[in-house]
């Protein structure tokens, strides 16, 4: 029985590109249901179109940041999580968080292997 909204809380923050942006102000990624920039405030603001589920992330939450191309470059802090439905009906979901931490590549080497295990990534499991 659906008794109203359904969520899906997520420990890890997925890019839609390969590399964070650098600068504030700049923009990374492509496609207009995709958004990923750098405020000047040096946190990174990252929305996205969701079908079905509204997806949370746990403000405050120390979580994983992983590229599209499931790397793991390293973790930062959620600052806000915002989910909005547009008048068509989609949904939005509109993330703000600080990198904590940016890991050096033989961390990145590790770490994405223990991640892309435990998630069961097929695309790198020769990884």
């Amino acid at each position: 029985m659906d008794v109203g909204y359904k969520y899906e809380f997520t420990w890890l923050i997925r890019l839609p590109v390969d590399e964070l942006p650098q600068e504030p102000g700049e923009k990374k990624g492509d496609g207009e249901n995709l958004l990923l920039w750098k405020r000047s405030c040096g946190n990174i603001i990252l929305g996205f179109f969701r079908q079905g589920h509204k997806l949370a992330h746990p403000v405050g939450l120390e979580a994983f940041i992983v590229n599209k191309s499931e790397e793991v470059l390293g973790y930062g802090r959620v600052v806000k999580s915002e989910i909005y439905q547009l008048p068509d009906g989609s949904i939005t979901t509109v993330v703000e968080f600080c990198v904590t931490r940016l890991f050096n590549e033989e961390e990145k080497s590790i770490i994405t292997r223990v991640f892309r295990e435990m998630y069961g990534s097929e695309r790198h499991s020769e990884v």
